[in-house]
C-alpha cells in the first residue's frame, strides 16, 4: 500500500496538461471542491467517509479522470490506495476526511494517479490485477454467502443463486415472519441436491433490538436545544408526537429506559440524531434535551453506548428462530 510521502503532490501535478493544471492550482478550485463536499455532507458533519467521500471525489475531480475511472469496473481499488494513504490510519481503520482537508485530498488522488498509473490517468484492468477466474466451484477456496429475503427467496431465483456459487445462503431472523423460513430451507435443500451442489444454510439471529416507536402524524422534527420526553409506551395510542418520543414495552426497551442514567446519551438513527438525559422521572420515563437535531421516523433505532443494559443476548425471539 502507498504511504502519503510516497507522492510529491506539488511536483507531480505539474505534470498535468495545462488547462487541467492551471483549473486545480487556482484558488477557486478550494471553493469548487468545499462546495461539494457541503452538497455530499447535509447534516453539516464537516466530514466525509465511505459511499459519501467517494461520490464526492469523483465529483470533483476533473471530467476526464472523472471518466476514466468510472469506465472500469476496478476503479474502487483507486479510492482505498487513496483515502487510506491521504489519511495514514491504516487498513484497520475506518478513514475520514474533513471539509478544510477535501481540497488536498483531491490533489493528492490526482498525484496519485499520475503516480501511480501514469499521465494517462488509467486504472487496473483484470489483465494487470486478476487472475482468471475460476469457474468450478469445487476449486474455490473462498466461500460465497448470498443473503435470501423476500426479494430472492423464490423457487425461481434459488437455483439461479446456487447456479452462480453460493455456497451458503444466509437468512436473516429479523425477517422471518408466518413460516417463511420453515418454507424456504426445504427449497434451498431440494435444490442443493438436485444441482449436485453442497449449500450450507446460516441462520443470522436478530438479538436485542431498540427503536423508537409509530409516529401519531408526520416526522416529528427534533430541534437542537429542545427538551422532550421519553418513555415507554403507556399503550397503543402512545405514539411519537410533538414534545415527546415513545418506545414500545419490551422487555430489552423497558431494560434500556431504567438502565439510563442523568448525562448519558441516547443516538438515535445510527447516531444522526442525538438527545442527552437531563433528567430521569421514573425508570420507565426520561427527559431528554437534543443535541442534534432532525427529524425522526417512525422505527428508527436507538443506541446507548455508555450503559450496561440488563437484558440477555438471546431474546424469546431468538430462542425461537434457533429452534
Amino acid at each position: 500500500m502507498y504511504a502519503r510521502e510516497d507522492v510529491n503532490v506539488g511536483k507531480v501535478l505539474q505534470r498535468l496538461p495545462k488547462s487541467i493544471r492551471e483549473k486545480v492550482l487556482a484558488d477557486a478550485f478550494l471553493d469548487q471542491c468545499w462546495t461539494v463536499f457541503k452538497k455530499h455532507d447535509p447534516f453539516g458533519r464537516e466530514k466525509l467517509e465511505g459511499q459519501n467521500l467517494w461520490k464526492a471525489l469523483l465529483e470533483a475531480l476533473p471530467e476526464n479522470f472523472r471518466k476514466a475511472i468510472l469506465s472500469n469496473q476496478y476503479g474502487w481499488s483507486l479510492q482505498q490506495d487513496s483515502v487510506y494513504a491521504f489519511t495514514n490510519c491504516g487498513r484497520a481503520g475506518e478513514p475520514s476526511v474533513s471539509l478544510i482537508k477535501f481540497p488536498e485530498y483531491v490533489k493528492f488522488t490526482l498525484a496519485l494517479i499520475m503516480h501511480k498509473y501514469g499521465a494517462n490517468a488509467k486504472v487496473l484492468d483484470c489483465k494487470m490485477a486478476l487472475k482468471p477466474q475460476e469457474m468450478d466451484h469445487s476449486m474455490r477456496k473462498t466461500k460465497v454467502v448470498a443473503s435470501l429475503g423476500p426479494a430472492s427467496w423464490s423457487e425461481e431465483m434459488i437455483p439461479k443463486m446456487i447456479e452462480a456459487g453460493t455456497d451458503i445462503f444466509r437468512l436473516n431472523c429479523s425477517h422471518r415472519r408466518d413460516g417463511d423460513f420453515e418454507r424456504v430451507y426445504p427449497l434451498i435443500r431440494r435444490f442443493a441436491k438436485d444441482m449436485g451442489r453442497k449449500v450450507e444454510v446460516l441462520g443470522d439471529l436478530q438479538g436485542p433490538k431498540f427503536r423508537v416507536g409509530e409516529l401519531q402524524n408526520d416526522p416529528v422534527k427534533l430541534n437542537n436545544g429542545d427538551v422532550l420526553e421519553f418513555g415507554i409506551s403507556a399503550d397503543d395510542s402512545d405514539t411519537i408526537r410533538e414534545g415527546r418520543i415513545t418506545m414500545k414495552p419490551t422487555k430489552e426497551q423497558n431494560a434500556l429506559v431504567k438502565a439510563a442514567q442523568v448525562g448519558i446519551d441516547l443516538l438515535i438513527e445510527d447516531g444522526l440524531m442525538k438527545v442527552n438525559v437531563v433528567e430521569k422521572l421514573s425508570d420507565t420515563e426520561l427527559k431528554v434535551k437534543v443535541v442534534r437535531g432532525g427529524k425522526l421516523k417512525a422505527r428508527k433505532g436507538v443506541n446507548v453506548p455508555d450503559v450496561e443494559i440488563d437484558c440477555a443476548a438471546l431474546t424469546e425471539k431468538d430462542i425461537e428462530d434457533a429452534e
